[in-house]
């Protein structure tokens, strides 16, 4: 059965039909035709790697070579992943980072102010560290601003970027407190997204085989996040015409959002 949206509700209806608003009802062929078509898979996109990964609404990246291919294949022209690295480490048309449900997605860099602003508009929920690693809002916003003093001129390393945050906060941020792929991570890991998300933070090149992050306002000169309520509709209009038709709790699933 299809879900019928209208007044933003879902309910089960006979026909295999979708339901916009109670205004307009199409069936789900059409529906799914309409998003293979927007996302660049019913015929590719004449435009680049940039406005490709805007139209798709962010792709997910935490194996990039996933994010390349998903990319590419959508380019017109026989899209390959080096034009994906160009746009993402040459040109800079392409940002790596933290994105919807705080995993590592590819963003068009003109959508970073939108981004962040969204993202960092969210509710946050109950943290879910246990006590004696979970921070406190306070050691969290010294650990972001520890974050973005650090990255504001050099690209650093986990390692480099856990003694510069210690060296701006205090022992507490590097305790191994964190359990993580059979090791210890620092405290301040917990974090990494939110400084993300808050426009502290973002993936630089890697170096040789470890990864680097930097701050985003040194590939953006003047990048500066939107403000909530602004970003958010923004991200509610891309999110409708990458996935539409959808309610407010597929949006809310979509980045692990509360539902009310």
């Amino acid at each position: 059965m299809a879900p019928r949206v209208g007044r933003m509700t879902t309910k089960k209806t006979e026909s295999a039909t979708v339901s916009v608003a109670g205004s307009l009802t199409v069936s789900w062929a059409a529906a799914n035709a309409r998003r293979l078509a927007r996302q660049g898979l019913a015929a590719p996109s004449d435009g680049g790697p940039a406005a490709v990964t805007g139209t798709m609404a962010g792709a997910h990246a935490q194996v990039l070579s996933a994010a390349e291919l998903s990319v590419a294949l959508r380019l017109d022209g026989g899209g390959t992943r080096e034009a994906v690295r160009a746009a993402l480490w040459t040109d800079g048309s392409l940002v790596k980072t933290f994105g919807p449900r705080g995993t590592v997605h590819l963003l068009p860099s003109a959508d970073l102010p939108l981004w962040t602003g969204a993202l960092s508009a969210l509710p946050t929920g109950r943290n879910a560290m246990p006590a004696g690693v979970r921070m406190s809002e306070d050691e969290t916003d010294q650990v972001v601003a520890a974050i973005a003093d650090a990255l504001a001129d050099d690209d650093l390393t986990v390692d480099e970027l856990t003694d510069e945050i210690v060296a701006r906060t205090g022992p507490w941020a590097g305790d191994p407190v964190m359990d993580a792929f059979q090791t210890k991570w620092p405290r301040w890991r917990q974090m990494t997204h939110t400084a993300a998300h808050r426009g502290a933070l973002c993936f630089g090149p890697n170096r040789g085989r470890k990864v680097t992050y930097t701050n985003p306002h040194r590939l953006l000169p003047g990048f500066t996040p939107q403000a909530g309520p602004e970003a958010l509709a923004g991200l509610v209009v891309r999110y409708l015409h990458a996935y539409g038709p959808a309610t407010p709790h597929h949006f809310a699933k979509w980045l692990t959002a509360p539902v009310n």
